[in-house]
């Protein structure tokens, strides 16, 4: 199909004006045929956000609140199962799209028949205020290797893939954190290695003064719960370099017998890197 309906799932939980601000960077897209399904999971404010989905009188645009509070995992698997489009992706409810994102990646959606999905460069906005994304910093991705892949999360928090394949490989509920990785990671090994596509079409907001997981206790048991879930697929250069990130994670000291073990160039280097406060 040339023409072909894309979904959009977008999880929110108490950030109205920055999900309204994520809503219409999709509105502004050059590709049209979209749906955006928006899960609110039990916002304790809300009203701003559906009055503004109704006021846009946009079929396209579909608000669901929740009455339960159950999880960023179940609410983007939810709005997940919801999607009508031939190819799926998401939108973080603080980030926002460059206008070009949806087409950018339809240009490499021949490269799906081989690959498992598509990734793009990001730029980062700190808090500034800028009239062009290109005058952002760039956040460029690596392109893909397994043996990059199997150390850390080189994709980042979006794919765009055929929403079947996406549905197969749904986002582990059990995980406090590192849900984006095991996803991608299970996908991955499902379908083929990841397609890199160069430009930057995101805007990853930080520092905006709200709630990240990134801030909290749940990362570290999250990201040990995926090392078990996955070690198996490990090499010792990668269990090496995901062990050594844990021990980052929790701010614990490592042992001389523990830095042993885990030595290796990458780690030493990181080593050094956080004594230096890099």
């Amino acid at each position: 199909m040339n023409n072909p309906l894309i979904s959009i799932y977008m999880p929110t939980w108490n950030r109205q004006q920055l999900a309204i601000r994520a809503i219409k960077s999709v509105l502004r897209q050059d590709y049209k045929r979209w749906e955006l399904l928006i899960v609110d999971d039990c916002s304790t404010s809300w009203e701003q956000l559906q009055t503004y989905v109704e006021q846009l009188g946009d079929p396209r645009v579909r608000y669901t609140r929740n009455d339960f509070n159950s999880g960023a995992c179940a609410v983007r698997n939810q709005a997940i199962n919801m999607a009508q489009g031939e190819f799926i992706t998401g939108i973080d409810d603080d980030d926002e799209w460059t206008p070009n994102r949806l087409s950018t990646f339809l240009e490499h959606r021949h490269q799906l028949v081989t690959h498992a999905f598509l990734y793009a460069n990001d730029y980062i906005c700190a808090g500034q205020v800028y009239s062009q994304p290109s005058s952002l910093p760039l956040y460029p991705k690596s392109v893909y290797t397994l043996a990059r892949f199997y150390k850390r999360n080189i994709i980042g928090n979006q794919i765009f893939t055929s929403a079947e394949r996406f549905k197969k490989c749904q986002f582990d509920t059990r995980l406090p954190a590192a849900q984006d990785y095991d996803a991608f990671l299970r996908m991955a090994v499902e379908y083929g290695q990841p397609w890199k596509v160069e430009e930057a079409t995101q805007v990853l907001h930080i520092n905006h003064g709200e709630f990240r997981i990134t801030q909290s206790a749940k990362k570290f048991s999250g990201y040990f719960s995926f090392y078990k879930k996955h070690k198996d697929k490990f090499d010792p250069a990668s269990k090496k370099y995901q062990l050594f990130t844990l021990y980052i994670i929790r701010n614990k000291k490592m042992s001389f017998r523990t830095r042993l073990t885990l030595l290796s160039i990458r780690n030493t280097k990181r080593m050094v890197d956080s004594l230096r406060g890099k």
